[in-house]
């Protein structure tokens, strides 16, 4: 206990006055230790047992650029600007310049790479003062990450450094603390030194800081594993490893055990034996458990159980940790695929980079589920977290709403792909990280895959097989359940091998699960040659969906399809762009190139499913039809410029829409494209028949027809025989009438994490969407609120992300708001000129 109470002592130190009455020292005794214990309580730290990991987010200050001596306690912070975490500096408004705009930057050393998005220099500060120091003699202090690289000073003294920007910093600083009741300064510097990816990174805190205290005899953080063995039936089989750390400068004794709270709320407890541990050293305990009631977990029914790992000394909880988990199992196998809980799983996958769109790489726990929940909404039952570990916001979202992860480690071993990348620092942190992954996401159910790396130079080569099998043995030993891949790509690094494929094989045989990106056409001569392998296309073309998921359904041993990109992210610019070319021109040398970046202004990958502010774009309604989940989807090709042809880079999608908007083009005719698994479609405008075309799945299940353009109800049938599947319509709305604007919560807490997202929508007369509207837009927020980021999907509108002003793309805009961190409403106004205002109010409770 951190305040032991004896009332014997207090008795004797009054006794000591020999001339009071013995009531009276008796009530004397009675008084001081009620006293005492008011004055515990009120400044009492929380229980050294409890093992709440505390926030430390707000109360920060920052200062961008470098400073000398900023470490130390006695430092001037008071000019620097008041934040709360998690931050991302990369995009905050530059000082204005000629070319600037906004927080973009054409003279960016990376330029489209980084969505021509600054890095550079940032100092935080913070003091802890002890009404915020948990109880305990120690404390861990834990950077969940910072963007790119990170030194930590306590009270002056250099404690850590993480050159791993997607993974956290844990440091033990307890003997760094001045005595209670002193205040202590913790100093953070962070470093983006820039041509660091291939992609935008963010800079900063932008995962958050916590603290956890305890006592010298404890459970570390994620000291605590539970591991699903076998499942039959209603039972199943758990192991359990809990390391125990012993501080003391003498051995220590202690009772292991483990309270379970199932998703139905049954609760039960499990020893897990008794252990001695020597001064400074750490145990671990092996265990095994079998659930009579097992309440598995899966992406249809995400039901997770809560675990309290406790060490007791004579009955009484010294020190606890706290996890949740899943029951699952997972194995693969050439002839079976993927097995979830025994059953066959396909992938239905996207790959996902880190930020969170408008708001950069902050890792709001509001924005991390919202991004896991659009994905779900559009028929995902998988990310890849290409190519670094995501936040564990994000595992916890994935864990709860059903989404299974294949959690990635780097993109880079040794060999660099851009100069301050993390080869820097491989041969070093590369185990060190790795474990680290490995144990921080060890409970995550929804993770059921470790990725070693993507796309990596060296992995054919001598050294680089001898590290892929280095690193695939630090994962078997950590985990000896979960399968290990790899992402590869074809041969372009050594050009003595021709390019040959099969150049690849030595880092396939590493592996449990072969990661091919880009390279569906080697599926069925591989499984000839290799029968027992395992595949799953790690990345692939928006364009060659229907190619990937019609070889998945057909081979085994072929698990999944992950395609580049789930949702558009910053950086890597316009990869994913469409551009017009003089009509006699040889596609293979005309600029850009497919595998190239757009120039200034796109900063946007527009390569994804989804865009930048959550709305479906064309490739995921043909997806949807890929995988079944529509019957009939058609799109709209935008009129060609007179003399030109379209090229469609190589993660680009064809300039169509679901819109019948085309005004200025009457009778121009226009290419419809239909999509569906029926046998044949009908379109009609107007209820006039224009033609019937059969479906040739050889051909992508596409039908194609012109249609000169006129304003009407544009109409496609599905049939098979005389059976209608299904219809689809695409009216001409009329002109721009008024603003839609919803918040999608209805709850919203009163904390600073809490962010409040609102769609915007242009609308006719009637309510529908105007597609081709582009309106100015400004939003005032009042009351509990504020204005967090603003903006659109369109992939060249650079500009300030957190001002009061957007222009809507494609009729749709989106404000996103925080919440000041008290209780209250905000009122929300968004107006346009020659619109109506829309006012919205939101609440916020504790």
């Amino acid at each position: 206990m951190p305040y032991p109470i004896c009332i014997p002592a207090a008795a004797h130190a009054f006794s000591r006055f020999r001339f009071f009455p013995r009531r009276l020292l008796l009530l004397g005794a009675a008084s001081f230790v009620a006293a005492w214990l008011v004055a515990i309580a009120a400044a009492a730290p929380i229980a050294a047992n409890s093992d709440e990991t505390h926030d430390l987010d707000d109360g920060w200050r920052f200062h961008r650029g470098d400073l000398a001596g900023a470490e130390a306690p006695a430092f001037g912070d008071a000019g620097w600007r008041a934040i709360d975490l998690p931050h991302d500096w990369s995009v905050e408004d530059l000082p204005a310049g000629e070319s600037v705009s906004g927080p973009h930057d054409p003279a960016t050393p990376e330029g489209p790479s980084a969505g021509y998005l600054r890095g550079g220099v940032g100092w935080y500060r913070r003091q802890l003062p002890d009404s915020e120091r948990p109880a305990g003699n120690e404390l861990e202090l834990i950077v969940h990450a910072a963007q790119q690289e990170c030194d930590i000073w306590v009270n002056g003294t250099h404690v850590a450094f993480q050159p791993h920007g997607y993974l956290p910093a844990r440091v033990e600083i307890g003997r760094f603390l001045r005595p209670r009741p002193a205040a202590n300064t913790i100093a953070i510097r962070v470093s983006n030194p820039e041509s660091n990816t291939r992609w935008y990174s963010g800079s900063g805190l932008y995962r958050g800081v916590s603290i956890r205290g305890h006592d010298a005899l404890h459970i570390p953080i994620w000291g605590g594993r539970i591991d699903p063995l076998w499942i039959d039936g209603t039972r199943a089989g758990l192991r359990l490893q809990v390391d125990v750390r012993n501080d003391n400068a003498i051995p220590d004794d202690a009772d292991l055990a483990v309270e379970l709270t199932a998703p139905d709320g049954k609760v039960s407890r499990h020893p897990l034996g008794q252990l001695r541990i020597a001064p400074g050293t750490s145990e671990r305990v092996n265990a095994s458990i079998t659930l009579d009631a097992a309440q598995p977990w899966s992406p249809e029914s995400p039901r997770l159980y809560r675990a309290r790992f406790l060490v007791q000394q004579d009955g009484r909880v010294v020190n606890e940790y706290r996890t949740t988990f899943g029951v699952r199992t997972v194995a693969v196998s050439a002839e079976r695929g993927l097995l979830l809980n025994g059953t066959t799983v396909k992938l239905r996958g996207a790959c996902l980079h880190h930020d969170n769109g408008l708001l950069g790489a902050r890792a709001f726990p509001d924005a991390e589920r919202r991004r896991v929940r659009l994905m779900k909404a559009n028929g995902f039952n998988a990310i890849r977290t290409s190519h670094n570990p995501p936040s564990e916001a994000f595992l916890a979202a994935c864990d709860e709403e059903g989404i299974l992860v294949i959690d990635e480690f780097v993109d880079t071993w040794q060999l660099p792909k851009k100069p301050n990348g993390y080869q820097r620092y491989f041969d070093t942190h590369a185990e060190r990280d790795l474990t680290t992954l490995i144990a921080r996401d060890f409970n995550h159910p929804s993770v059921i895959i470790w990725s070693i790396g993507n796309e990596i130079a060296e992995r054919f080569s001598p050294s680089g097989v001898e590290i892929g099998r280095h690193l695939a043995g630090i994962v078997r030993r950590e985990d000896p359940r979960r399968p290990v891949t790899n992402a590869i790509n074809s041969i372009w690094e050594d050009p003595t091998l021709g390019g040959r494929w099969e150049g690849n094989d030595p880092a396939f045989a590493l592996l449990d699960i072969g990661g091919y990106n880009y390279a569906w056409r080697h599926y069925a001569t591989d499984h000839a040659r290799l029968p027992q392998r395992v595949m799953a296309g790690l990345e692939s073309y928006p364009r060659e969906a229907w190619e990937n998921w019609n070889t998945v359904e057909t081979l085994p041993c072929v698990i999944g399809d992950f395609v580049w990109t789930g949702m558009d992210h910053i950086g890597e610019s316009g990869i994913g762009h469409t551009y017009y070319i003089e009509e006699n021109a040889d596609p293979r040398h005309a600029a850009p190139p497919d595998w190239g970046p757009m120039p200034w202004p796109y900063w946007l990958n527009w390569s994804g499913d989804i865009d930048l502010i959550g709305d479906k774009k064309p490739q995921s309604l043909y997806r949807d039809v890929v995988w079944r989940r529509s019957p009939l989807e058609i799109l709209v090709h935008e009129p060609i410029p007179s003399g030109k042809k379209e090229k469609v880079g190589a993660w680009g999608w064809p300039a169509e829409l679901p819109t019948w908007n085309w005004p200025g083009q009457e009778h121009r005719p226009l290419q419809v494209s239909v999509y569906s698994r029926a046998s044949r479609v009908r379109l009609a405008l107007d209820g006039r028949t224009i033609g019937e075309q059969p479906i040739d799945p050889a051909n992508g299940i596409t039908a194609r027809f012109t249609v000169p353009w006129q304003p009407g109800v544009l109409t496609a049938t599905a049939l098979d025989g005389d059976r209608v599947v299904a219809v689809k319509e695409l009216r001409t709305t009329g002109p721009a009438a008024k603003l839609r604007v919803a918040p999608e919560t209805e709850k919203n807490r009163a904390t600073r994490a809490a962010l409040v997202y609102f769609p915007i929508d242009v609308l006719d007369a009637s309510g529908a969407l105007v597609p081709d509207a582009a309106v100015s837009l400004t939003v005032t927020v009042e009351g509990e609120a504020e204005l967090c980021a603003l903006g659109s999907a369109d992939p060249e509108a650079v500009g300030s992300l957190a001002d009061a002003r957007a222009t809507t793309f494609r009729g749709r805009a989106l404000a996103i708001l925080r919440s000041t961190g008290r209780a209250g409403t905000a009122k929300v106004q968004v107006s346009a000129p020659g619109l109506p205002a829309a006012v919205v109010t939101i609440a916020f409770a504790p």
